[in-house]
């Protein structure tokens, strides 16, 4: 089993519809993709689409006021980023084979501005950080570790996706 996938969660800005986002969402994601809709938050897994967060970060001007994004590329590394409404990362945290593979800016500036777009307190983020590169990228194991990111800001993984889920593609 691998773990090369997308995962996005986008809230939505004031007078989006989550149904229109999903729409454009199929037209610019090329694989498959699982969405769930919970209100103006949508939730996405895209399979073997581990370069998501570039899409989702090109729909955010029109589409999104915050998002949290990351690109699972299997035991070659993963990517999370924290996008404010322009798709602008404000703090990307990687664990990369290479060094300097994947972008990487996880300073306690940039968890500060993070908890900040969430409206959370930064010291969940600065715990996260501490043992984040320990973990290494866990190859196989979906949703590890990135989604401890997600939970520190308040928009964890929803525990009944996969029965609430709609397939996209």
């Amino acid at each position: 089993m691998s773990s090369f996938s997308g995962w996005a969660v986008v809230d939505l800005k004031d007078g989006r519809d989550a149904e229109g986002f999903v729409k454009v969402l199929g037209e610019v994601v090329e694989g498959a993709c699982t969405v769930l809709v919970a209100g103006r938050r949508v939730f996405v897994y895209a399979d073997f689409e581990p370069l998501l967060y570039s899409e989702i970060g090109a729909l955010m001007p029109e589409w999104g006021s915050r998002a949290v994004v990351a690109g699972d590329f299997d035991e070659h590394g993963v990517v999370n980023e924290v996008l404010g409404a322009d798709g602008t990362a404000v703090h990307t945290a990687s664990i990369g084979e290479q060094a300097g593979a994947l972008p990487h800016n996880d300073t306690p500036e940039a968890r500060r501005a993070a908890a900040r777009l969430f409206g959370v307190d930064a010291g969940a983020l600065d715990e996260v950080s501490a043992t984040w590169a320990a973990e290494g990228a866990m190859p196989s194991v979906l949703g590890e570790p990135y989604l401890r990111w997600w939970k520190a800001l308040g928009v964890p993984w929803p525990d009944d996706f996969g029965q609430r889920a709609v397939e996209r593609g």
